[in-house]
Parts: structure tokens; C-alpha cells; sequence
């Protein structure tokens, strides 16, 4: 990890100098790694995270891509589906008949996160989960926006064609600031109510894609009231580039995992 801090801080010039300060690694443990199993590798090692180490019942969900026929606001109905598989059919288990919601929304997932959060097709969902109700058995306390692009006016074109497909001619106002400004617009005070937000980005992710768009974000939110200003945490993984952190977790090597136990520190504090 110490090798990536001299690499660009823009996506396109960052590919190669990537690829090549991980190349001797890879190469010396081609073996290694064309002998391990693939299958699930990449997401059963934040459940066991989670869970083993903190002491999270951990749910990774899966959602749509435009070869499924995804098209916004498809990421909100699958963050939506989700939920009501917790409310319907997770509170039936035994020990489970209530539960404190804590959504992690990493990349891709952060922008169908604040589909969900944001948007008026879901306001039916939210009020089930947002609620200071002490009898609703499932309540939302907490998310975690993990590098997320809040919008795209730096994107490389590349994304073009795949942006355009997902949603349409309104590519600004239905990305996560366009959405956040326009929830702010209808009713501040429904956004996000009882609900602590945090801002979690890598020290080494991309300027032009992701901090300056974060930034932009968070000029937004500061323009909510001071309660809303006040539920918000923003906080950086040292040492970590764009695609790090989901890898990171499991090898038991303390820099690489402490992001983990950054989110895990930020959970606890909301159940105290």
C-alpha cells in the first residue's frame, strides 16, 4: 500500500502505475493465487468480518446491472427489497425479532444507496425504517457512504454510454447530489430523520471521480439544519486506493483492516 501514494490522483493516469507497483506481488504469488478458489471470495471475507470479528449479523446483497435490465431507479428497489426481506422474513428468526439497520453503500452501491434514501418512489419504504417509534422492530440507524461518486461532471467517457443507459437524459439530477439537493428542496426535514449518516472515503481514491464530487456533496448537506449538519461523520482510510477496502478485510493485517473497525466504531457509538 505504501507504493500506491506517488500514483496519480485521476483515474485514467492511475491505471498503469497501478497495475505495475502491484505486478511483482502478483507474479510472485501466481501459484498462490490461480489455486484458490474464486467463488464468493471477494464477499464472504467482509460477512466473516464483520461478524466474526465484531459481532454483526452481516447481510451482502447483490443488485442489478444493465445486462439485467437495470435502469434507474432499479439500485433503490434492490436497496428496498432488501429491507423488506429484513422486516418480512429475517424478524421471524429466533433473536431477531429486532433489529438495528447499519447500510454500508460501497462505489456503485453508495449511488443505489441514496436512490433508496433520497427519492420519493421509496418515502413509502423509508417511513417504515426511519422512525423513532420504540415499538417498530426494524429501524434504520445508521449509513455509510464508502467511496462513493456522488456525481459525475469529472466521470472519464468511458462511463458515458453505460450512464446514459441507466438514467437517461438526467444523468445530473438523478445522481446522489442532484438527489440529496432535490429532497432538501421538497422537505428538509424529511431527509434522513433519525438516521446518522458517515462519509468514508480512501486517503488515495481519485480526485476528479470521487473527493472533489465528495466535497460537492458536503457542501450540500451543510446547507440542512444544524441537527442534520450534526449527524453527519466524514472520515478518511489511510493508505487505501478505490478498490481496496473490500479486499482488505480478512488479512489480518492491521493498516489494511482498520477501516473495518472505523465503521465498526461508528456503529457502536449510534447503539450506546
Amino acid at each position: 500500500m505504501d507504493k500506491l501514494a506517488g500514483i496519480p490522483r485521476q483515474i485514467g493516469p492511475s491505471v498503469m502505475p497501478t497495475m505495475q507497483a502491484y505486478e511483482p506481488l502478483l507474479r510472485a504469488n501466481a501459484s498462490a493465487i490461480r489455486s484458490t478458489k474464486s467463488d464468493g471470495l471477494a464477499h464472504a471475507n467482509i460477512g466473516h468480518f464483520f461478524a466474526e470479528r465484531l459481532g454483526y449479523t452481516t447481510v451482502i446483497p447483490d443488485y442489478r446491472l444493465l445486462s439485467h435490465g437495470a435502469r434507474f431507479p432499479s439500485g433503490g428497489e434492490d436497496v428496498s427489497l432488501v429491507i423488506d426481506w429484513l422486516r418480512e422474513v429475517l424478524t421471524k428468526q429466533n433473536g431477531y425479532r429486532n433489529i438495528d439497520i447499519f447500510i454500508v453503500g460501497n462505489s456503485a452501491g453508495g449511488i443505489h444507496l441514496s436512490t433508496y434514501l433520497f427519492t420519493p418512489d421509496f418515502a413509502a419504504s423509508r417511513s417504515k425504517v426511519m422512525t423513532s417509534d420504540s415499538e417498530a422492530s426494524v429501524v434504520l440507524r445508521g449509513v455509510i457512504f464508502l467511496s462513493v461518486p456522488f456525481n459525475f461532471r469529472q466521470g472519464d467517457p468511458s462511463r458515458d454510454q453505460v450512464l446514459q443507459e441507466y438514467y437517461g437524459d438526467e444523468i445530473d439530477s438523478r445522481a446522489p447530489q442532484g438527489l440529496l439537493k432535490a429532497a432538501m428542496l421538497q422537505d428538509p426535514d424529511a431527509v434522513l430523520p433519525n438516521v446518522t449518516a458517515m462519509l468514508l472515503n480512501g486517503s488515495l481514491d481519485p480526485d476528479d471521480e470521487i473527493m472533489d464530487p465528495r466535497d460537492e456533496f458536503l457542501h450540500e448537506w451543510k446547507l440542512l439544519d444544524e441537527r442534520s449538519r450534526e449527524r453527519l461523520t466524514v472520515a478518511m482510510m489511510e493508505g487505501h486506493n478505490h478498490i481496496s477496502p473490500a479486499l482488505s478485510l480478512g488479512t489480518n493485517i492491521e493498516m489494511e483492516e482498520a477501516w473495518g473497525y472505523q465503521v465498526g466504531e461508528f456503529v457502536d457509538s449510534l447503539r450506546s
